[in-house]
This record gives C-alpha cells, sequence and structure tokens, in this order.
C-alpha cells in the first residue's frame, strides 16, 4: 500500500515539474520527464513489481548529476519585456525539481516498504 501512494507521490510531483516546464517551449528535458510520467501512470493503473519501480526511478532520476544534466537546466522564457528576467512560475524550480528526484528516490529505497 505505501508503494501505491508514494508511486502516486511520484506522479505529483512529475505534473508539478511538467507544467514549471511548459513555460519553456525550447525545453529538451520535458520530453524524458512526460515519458516517466506516463509510465508511472501505466504502473499506477496495472500494477507494479518492486523491480518496475526501481526501474522507474532509475530512469526519473537518470538525468540528475553530471555536466551538462538536468541539474543545470533553468526554465526560459520570452519575456514581457527586454529588462524583464524573471520568469514567472518558475521561482519555486529548483524545489519541483528536488521534490521529483526525491519522490522517485523513495520507490526504491529498501527501509521503507510496508
Amino acid at each position: 500500500m505505501i508503494r501505491r501512494i508514494q508511486l502516486q507521490e511520484l506522479l505529483a510531483r512529475l505534473d508539478a515539474l511538467l507544467a514549471a516546464m511548459d513555460v519553456d517551449p525550447s525545453c529538451k528535458w520535458r520530453r524524458h520527464f512526460a515519458s516517466c510520467r506516463a509510465q508511472a501512470q501505466e504502473l499506477l493503473d496495472a500494477g507494479f513489481t518492486q523491480s518496475q519501480l526501481n526501474e522507474l526511478s532509475g530512469l526519473v532520476n537518470s538525468v540528475y548529476g553530471g555536466s551538462s544534466s538536468f541539474n543545470d537546466y533553468v526554465p526560459a522564457s520570452v519575456a514581457p519585456a527586454p529588462s524583464t528576467f524573471a520568469v514567472v512560475g518558475t521561482d519555486q524550480f529548483a524545489v519541483l525539481s528536488s521534490n521529483a528526484y526525491n519522490a522517485a528516490l523513495a520507490l526504491r529505497v529498501v527501509g521503507n516498504a510496508a
């Protein structure tokens, strides 16, 4: 039961992250996270094994870390005025990114299984 709740949490975190990425039409990472979200939804709908959750966790977190990784990404959009630098809706992007990472990691932590 706890894994199902954790999977639902991951879905919610991915939804929030994807919504923040929507402001950047050229975001190369959106496809990756949308695919992860679709896979998570499939597992939630059809059932899952711990092995499948481990694979999903690894897939989500595989883009974090290293040179030119998702950690280096900052959302961009067309600013409404040349002097405007803040991107509306992305002020919490680092938090959203960390939340998705941690939710995926929780799926494969051995000590929290029900």
